[in-house]
């Protein structure tokens, strides 16, 4: 006659699964992230690749040396160089066709740099005929504040790898249309550039953006007067922020902070800090000479 289980052998053969499942979940759950983390570097890899390959089939269009051109994983696609329904292994979603893809020119090498961070757009539907956009300069450009907006461009060529020269830009702010980029605003914006080419009757038209980014990395300019000696009588009323003048190219009220004279005698060093409201900060030192 076979005996079956106690109650308290099932309890203690559940307790060890338990146990067993504890420590190796996270074993193999790290395993799976490792795993899938290895096919994403692989995947940047292949689309690296990819970008190269471009680069060879369109040497014309390639940057001069030391300047850079912007192309998307949707040009990739275009050209048949990468799968259209290219997915993320770790997430399962599909890759957005606007991932940024520079290529740059260093010492007349090309260098080929995928940023996955950079794609948005999941719902444009792929489309072979559509002309090819290349944008000159990077995807996102920083403009000084107060300098003049330098418009970089795009190039644009048909599938039958005809040059197309009307190219459209809009400017956009807020996602609404305006006349022009204001650099006196510490406002980001975004370019619109499209054309459109025309195959056996039909129209087709692509887009891309590029985003202007209005910084400031300027220091305050400031003026300071020279050595100056005094006696130890006056040190308590001295006025050590007469004649200090600090300005900034954003036209802001800049804040001058000063270190204190000491109620002693000798040459003693005086430091004078300014920084704006972007942190872009300047200091300068003078000599008080402080006599008896």
């Amino acid at each position: 006659m076979k005996k079956g289980f106690t109650l308290i052998e099932l309890i203690a053969a559940i307790i060890i699964l338990g146990i067993i499942g504890l420590i190796t979940f996270p074993i193999v759950n790290s395993m799976i992230k490792e795993n899938k983390e290895s096919l994403y570097q692989s995947q940047i890899k292949d689309i690296e690749k990819a970008a190269y390959d471009w680069a060879y089939m369109n040497t014309d269009l390639l940057p001069e040396n030391n300047k850079y051109i912007t192309i998307t994983l949707l040009d990739l696609k275009k050209a048949g160089l990468i799968d259209i329904n290219l997915r993320n292994p770790k997430t399962n979603t599909l890759i957005p066709n606007d991932v940024i893809i520079s290529i740059t020119s260093v010492d007349n090498k090309y260098i080929c740099n995928v940023d996955m961070s950079s794609g948005t757009d999941l719902q444009t539907p792929y489309n072979a005929l559509a002309p090819m956009i290349i944008l000159n300069g990077n995807a996102v450009e920083y403009v000084e504040y107060g300098h003049a907006y330098e418009e970089l461009g795009a190039i644009a060529r048909g599938k039958n790898g005809n040059m197309i020269n009307d190219i459209n830009i809009a400017y956009q702010y807020n996602n609404s249309q305006i006349a022009s980029i204001d650099t006196n605003q510490f406002k980001t914006y975004t370019v619109v550039y499209s054309a459109r080419d025309v195959i056996d009757g039909n129209t087709y038209t692509s887009n891309i953006t590029r985003t202007i980014i209005i910084r400031d990395t300027q220091a305050p300019e400031m003026t300071i007067p020279g050595q100056a000696t005094i006696t130890l009588s006056q040190v308590n009323s001295y006025d050590l922020t007469n004649g200090v003048v600090a300005t900034d190219n954003s036209n802001e009220v800049i804040e001058v902070n000063v270190t204190s004279l000491e109620n002693t005698t000798g040459k003693q060093v005086i430091t004078y800090s300014a920084c704006d409201s972007h942190n872009n900060c300047v200091e300068k030192r003078r000599i008080i000479n402080v006599t008896e």
